[in-house]
């Protein structure tokens, strides 16, 4: 039927309108038998869990497939309900124990092994926990919007859907922000909305790479275990500051074939290197690069180590200085032995353990702290002898990586030096021409230095050069030479394993300490720097009764090993050149070989292995650091060198070293501690609701809500910051016919009274229209075919 062309609808076809019950009424008390009513209750609750999870398609398939309704029924804006509460926040749980595990794990941290399958599903489980994450967040924000408008309070409509916009990094300086920034509402309410939503938007834009750095293993070097080990020798034994020749073998005057004890001990290192410097490039492109090797190999009784040889380090400096002074280290030969010691019985121990430090790709020990190598340095400048009544002082350069300042800035006259130098106070150049040997040879004679003015120089050297005139050329050298803090690393990897290969790393000369977890700035090799008086840190001096053991000579040859490798020089460079480098190497190479008798001490710690049927070391208690694997008499190790071994093993593993890895941490941490605050929250309030969190449901909350004359002009969008501050509550309204309170939105100011007399109430059901809206509503369903044509509005 119709009236004046409207659909006509009486009170009896109102009353008629049936509300089919659906699976959210089951929480709702109905009178049915008890056992019916926990049935109801049960699957409520499963229906909040699988709303709060996203998984509403379930909840219509099972409504569906037990036959309840399909109809919008009343519902419960928001319910105090401390089970209904927890359920919905299931959604936490999942992200936050992964969350909570990879920062456990890598804080604790793990290691796996050499090599690892399925990296990439680590990458796709990564993504997966950063989306669980960031709807985890849209849940605390939503929570917290509703939080404030259940209790009556405004917020501004760029706030309401901040939960959906989450992930979206432009909402940061987008106009909902600023509309919030500059609403009117309560000050303290702006900023906690902000913090809220700030937080929540960094956050949902940082867990997922944190999550992924946190969750995909590292390939590095992790520790595996250490110990101190001790040997039977004092400190002031293996790193002497003074050196005299009581302390070296006579038989050591003749070089040796074989022997680590004598200071000369491998000169022919330096032979090798000045041939390989020889013949590295053909003639014609000598001159021009003039480039050499870097190392030469020194063999101890169980390792091998690197003379480290450089030159021309100090051509930017000033012309006062030998810019071509040569400088040399190397490990110290008794420590290396005792590294070499240590790394095969790390080796052993693995056998007696199931430790996952089996499966690797490299293992590292390390001397990181209170171990010392030599350094020496050598400038050496020409200058000439006129005869034997030559009267005239002898000057030595001074070391270029000294301070002027430190030293007597004497000027050297009547010398052809061109380089800063010092005058000898005693010492003649006639006195020189009484050094024994032939004339046609190179010669060497050793001079002491006193440390005033000298200060720094370890001795100095006049090298006469081949003449058979009554000039004599000669060279005039300062040599230079300390204790410098380094570290000592050895490697067993497989391709190095067995050969003993130690290499070294070369403090800050401020004294700062690499860190223990820098296993791989470990593994490169002595970059030399000599910069007095901070590095090196112990200077040596050095008598001529010591010093005269670095020229013994070569019976073999019937000459010297200064002759031999003088007569080797460097072809593309002059006799002072050359000088610098055989110097600073024959006295870096000796001074590696003081205490080289001594020997590692100690009883070891040891489990028996029954496969094996023998006592191995405790690996277990190796690489756990436990202890000390080594057991020595307190007394009697009193004065011997103490040093410490750290392993270390390359591999994949989960681990909290590095500045990105404690900074996705902290970011993780962050996230599970608003998780904890909102479920502590929902634990103690009881307060939860699933309204308004899809953008579905906003519009037609606001749909159903009754127009406003402040959103004039907006239909086809907002540009205007005025639209996005204007405060908007979510209030309730009775029916026309008084059957069931509706909600909806008011926009701008209410009064304080009007707020709190509809404030949304917890546990009541809201839903109804307007009689206006229903009688519409059921008029369009009720119109009659023959207005079926009439044209839409």
């Amino acid at each position: 039927m119709k009236t004046d062309g409207k659909p006509r609808v009486d009170e009896a076809e109102i009353a008629s309108i049936q509300w089919t019950a659906s699976w959210d009424s089951m929480v709702k008390p109905l009178p049915l038998a008890p056992k019916a009513t926990r049935l109801q209750t049960c699957l409520g609750y499963v229906s909040g869990t699988l709303r709060s999870l996203g998984l509403n398609v379930l909840v219509y398939v099972c409504q569906h497939f037990v036959g309840f309704g399909l109809d919008e029924i009343p519902k419960k804006a928001f319910q105090r309900d401390r089970l209904m509460a927890l359920c919905r926040a299931m959604i936490h749980f999942l992200p936050f124990l992964v969350a909570m595990g990879e920062v456990t794990v890598n804080w604790r941290g793990y290691y796996i092994g050499a090599n690892i399958n399925g990296l990439s599903y680590l990458q796709f489980a990564a993504k997966l926990h950063e989306m669980a994450m960031q709807s985890s967040l849209a849940v605390i924000v939503f929570a917290y919007v509703r939080h404030v408008l259940f209790n009556g309070d405004a917020l501004p409509i760029g706030a309401m859907l901040s939960g959906l916009q989450l992930t979206q990094v432009s909402y940061l300086w987008s106009m909902e922000l600023w509309g919030i920034a500059s609403s009117g509402i309560p000050l303290r309410r702006k900023l906690s909305v902000m913090a809220v939503i700030v937080v929540a938007v960094s956050l949902a834009s940082t867990v997922g790479p944190s999550s992924a750095i946190l969750m995909i293993p590292n390939l590095n070097y992790w520790p595996a275990g250490s110990t101190n080990i001790w040997m039977n020798i004092a400190p002031a034994d293996l790193w002497p500051s003074n050196l005299d020749g009581s302390v070296v073998p006579n038989d050591c005057s003749q070089a040796p074939n074989v022997s680590n004890i004598c200071p000369s001990s491998e000169w022919h290192a330096l032979s090798d290197y000045l041939s390989l410097a020889n013949g590295i490039l053909p003639p014609s492109f000598r001159g021009p690069y003039s480039l050499s090797p870097y190392s030469v190999q020194l063999t101890g009784q169980g390792s091998q180590r690197q003379l480290i040889i450089q030159h021309h380090l100090y051509e930017n400096q000033s012309a006062a200085y030998d810019q071509a002074a040569a400088q040399a280290t190397t490990q110290h030969g008794a420590v290396a032995d005792a590294l070499k010691a240590t790394s095969s019985l790390w080796d052993v121990a693995l056998q007696s353990s199931h430790s996952p430090f089996f499966d690797q790709r490299d293992a590292v020990q390390s001397i990181v702290a209170d171990n010392y190598q030599p350094y020496t340095l050598a400038s050496c400048g020409a200058d000439v002898i006129e005869d034997v009544t030559d009267d005239r002082p002898v000057p030595f350069p001074i070391p270029p990586g000294s301070s002027p300042e430190m030293l007597s800035d004497s000027k050297v006259t009547d010398s052809m030096l061109q380089m800063l130098a010092i005058v000898h106070p005693t010492l003649t150049r006639s006195d020189i021409l009484k050094t024994p040997g032939s004339r046609s040879d190179y010669r060497v004679k050793w001079v002491e230095l006193p440390q005033d003015p000298f200060k720094g120089s370890a001795i100095g050297a006049v090298i006469l050069q081949p003449t058979m005139n009554d000039t004599q050329g000669i060279l005039l050298c300062n040599v230079a030479a300390g204790w410098g803090s380094s570290s000592m690393n050895m490697s067993s990897s497989p391709a190095a394993s067995g050969t003993g290969l130690v290499s070294s790393s070369i403090y800050d000369p401020s004294g700062t300490l690499p860190q223990a977890s820098d296993y791989s700035q470990r593994i490169a090799n002595a970059v030399i720097t000599f910069q007095y008086p901070l590095f090196p840190q112990r200077p040596i001096t050095i008598s001529e009764t010591w010093a005269k053991f670095l020229d013994p000579q070569i019976p073999a040859l019937n000459t010297t090993v200064i002759n031999t490798l003088m007569s080797r020089k460097m072809a593309t460079e002059e006799d002072a050149t050359s000088a610098n480098i055989i110097l600073a190497g024959l006295l870096a190479n000796a001074l590696s070989r003081t205490g080289f008798n001594s020997q590692l001490q100690g009883e070891l710690r040891t489990v028996f292995a029954p496969d094996l049927n023998a006592s191995l070391p405790d690996g277990e208690y190796w690489f756990a650091g436990k202890g000390d694997v080594f057991q020595v008499d307190p007394d009697a190790s009193r004065e011997w060198v103490k040093l410490r071994v750290d392993s270390s093993v390359e591999g994949y593993a989960f681990s909290i070293d590095g500045i990105a890895a404690k900074l996705t941490a902290t970011v993780l941490l962050l996230y599970c501690a608003l998780v904890v605050v909102h479920l502590v929250y929902a634990a103690v309030s009881g307060i939860s609701s699933s309204s308004w969190d899809s953008i579905t449901e906003f519009v037609v909350l606001a749909v159903n809500s009754a127009p406003s004359i402040q959103l004039r002009n907006t239909c086809a969008g907002v540009h205007q910051l005025s639209v996005f501050r204007l405060p908007a509550r979510v209030l309730t309204s009775r029916d026309a016919d008084g059957e069931d309170d509706h909600l909806g939105l008011v926009f701008g100011h209410v009064d304080g009274a009007t707020a709190e007399g509809c404030r949304v109430q917890e546990n009541r059901d809201y839903g109804t229209m307007l009689a206006e809206e229903k009688l519409a509503f059921r008029g369009e369903r009720s119109r009659s075919d023959d207005d079926k044509s009439a044209a839409p509005c």
